[in-house]
């Protein structure tokens, strides 16, 4: 028996066990290439493909929003979506699962509504060099970045990266942008921080404060930061838009015009698609029951079927969530 055969049959054997629906490639239509990125980590096809079949955001990731939109944001929205985001979270955390990569881009939107995705299961290891490219080291909680070998990520780490994304929704700019990605390195393991931008609710300031302070140990729980967020009084908070940050968010993207932005998906281009003839970046769209429903597939690697299936079903679980982006299934082409 092929090693190939043996997985595809293993593969399929522990979907069934448990319950995680698989649905027929060639049952999906109108299949197209997602350029926008947003939904995490993508893995190069390869003749035999499995895919994660995912709710589709049509509006693409989170930092890509603010910065079309963060002059009209007032602080009432941003509540609103720093509460979407701990809500997932807290969901995630309650699924016993670590997020392990949070950050802007690894959050989507979808008609209003935030949702978190590219949860770090098996097939990503935190070994993984691409999870630290460019602006996710700002990210990444200070223990890993000083010991990669022997510190893992976890939840607390999560409750890191919340704390820097909350400063980003603040300042509608990444953190230590446009560093070169050593002195980003250097700055964070020195314990430097972002400084708290002009009218930032002090309640709000304290919340990302405490996640990212230097000892770990001081950092709150995830039901902590949520009735935290739920406790700050909006009527005491200026509605005011971000008309007085203008200056400094303009200043960045004029920076920003003669280059992309930073993007951690990648999908070289492959012959073993058939009539898709540039997958470039991003993931695939497609449509099931006659174009009714438009879904993404994300391709992905594993090495234990019996663990990536048993972590797909928690997952499953997660994602029924308001805030996660929805898990429908698995797909495999090939």
């Amino acid at each position: 028996m092929s090693s190939s055969y043996s997985k595809k049959y293993s593969f399929k054997s522990a979907l069934k066990s448990r319950l995680i629906k698989e649905f027929d490639f060639n049952t999906f239509e109108n299949i197209a290439e997602i350029i926008r990125g947003g939904f995490g980590t993508v893995y190069h096809p390869s003749t035999e493909t499995y895919y994660l079949v995912l709710q589709y955001a049509k509006d693409g990731d989170l930092r890509t929003y603010l910065r079309n939109n963060f002059k009209s944001i007032d602080w009432k929205i941003k509540f609103k979506l720093a509460k979407d985001i701990t809500s997932g979270l807290r969901c995630i955390h309650k699924e016993n699962i670590a997020h392990k990569d949070l950050h802007l881009k690894n959050i989507l939107v979808h008609e209003g509504r935030l949702f978190i995705t590219d949860l770090r299961l098996s097939q990503s290891s935190d070994t993984n060099s691409k999870s630290m490219a460019g602006g996710v080291i700002a990210y990444t909680d200070l223990k890993y970045l000083r010991n990669q070998v022997e510190f893992k990520r976890n939840q607390a780490s999560d409750i890191y990266s919340l704390g820097i994304l909350f400063w980003e929704l603040s300042s509608g700019i990444p953190p230590f942008d446009n560093l070169p990605s050593f002195e980003m390195y250097r700055k964070v393991t020195s314990n430097e921080r972002e400084k708290p931008i002009n009218g930032t609710p002090k309640d709000y300031i304290k919340i990302y404060s405490n996640a990212w302070k230097n000892d770990p140990k001081q950092w709150p729980t995830i039901n902590y930061i949520f009735d935290s967020l739920e406790n700050i009084k909006l009527e005491n908070i200026s509605n005011e838009t971000n008309d007085n940050q203008d200056f400094q968010f303009e200043a960045h993207f004029d920076n920003q015009s003669q280059t992309s932005s930073k993007d951690f998906v990648s999908i070289p281009p492959s012959s073993n698609w058939g009539e898709v003839t540039d997958i470039g970046k991003g993931i695939l769209s497609a449509t099931l029951m006659n174009g009714k429903k438009t879904v993404a597939l994300k391709s992905i690697v594993f090495a234990n079927a019996d663990l990536f299936v048993s972590e797909l079903k928690q997952y499953s679980r997660a994602s029924s969530h308001e805030n996660i982006i929805g898990f429908y299934g698995i797909s495999q082409k090939g």
